[in-house]
């Protein structure tokens, strides 16, 4: 089992240098990833971006989304920005995706709400597509930089939903489980998870990352609560 952590960068107030800070210690300690949340009609700093500050100055720590809100932006766009952050992390990203469920930031972006799911899987296919170096169709070429990691940075696929199970067996290389779900439906939904791998004839077992909040030292319990509350 690997630990990763979390970028504090949907805490109200926090500065970049404290962000940044902190992403140096993670690199320098035990832990293995650096994860952070996506969400539009909030105060976090968006994703990609941020991972981009990280990469540059982190050199073994892996990066991760936790998940991208994928039918929020475009599909070229969202591989292209992969693929560069991947290359220039040295292969370092962790790319977890989902459809999101806030109608809020779909108003926001502006992207249509209720057709999230068949657009979210038109995208798996064309990113993947992308990533492998192939032509986008008959009008368009190749979209570059190719990633680091051949056909594509590690892609997890977030949900709870049998669709998203479904989704992980058929594009994902895993995936992964957000923090709001008690310990028994954690355990049906990862079981659930590597029963379609099987079932679609992958080898092995899927990558599973699930996000836990902790909080240690005076006041853990109240700062948790105040973190779940947000």
């Amino acid at each position: 089992m690997q630990i990763g952590i979390g970028l504090p960068a949907t805490d109200p107030g926090v500065s970049t240098d404290f962000i940044l800070d902190w992403a140096r210690r993670a690199d320098a300690g035990p832990f293995s990833s650096l994860g952070i949340i996506d969400r539009l009609v909030y105060s976090n700093y968006e994703p990609l971006i941020t991972l981009a500050a990280v990469a540059g100055i982190t050199g073994r720590i892996r990066l991760m989304t936790s998940v991208v809100i994928a039918p929020l932006r475009t599909a070229g766009i969202l591989a292209k920005q992969a693929a560069s952050l991947d290359a220039l992390s040295g292969g370092r990203l962790t790319l977890g995706v989902g459809v999101g469920g806030r109608a809020d930031d779909f108003h926001a972006a502006p992207a249509s709400f209720n057709d999230r799911g068949k657009r979210f899987e038109e995208q798996l296919t064309l990113m993947k597509r992308i990533w492998s170096g192939q032509p986008v169709d008959d009008t368009a070429g190749p979209v570059g930089p190719l990633p680091a990691r051949q056909g594509g940075p590690e892609l997890l696929i977030g949900g709870y939903t049998p669709f998203a199970i479904q989704r992980v067996a058929r594009w994902g290389d895993g995936f992964v489980l957000g923090r709001a779900s008690d310990p028994s439906t954690r355990r049906q939904v990862l079981h659930m998870v590597v029963e379609a791998w099987k079932e679609a004839g992958h080898p092995g077992r899927p990558r599973l990352v699930s996000s836990i909040e902790y909080a240690f030292g005076p006041a853990a319990l109240e700062r948790a609560a105040a973190s779940l509350r947000r």
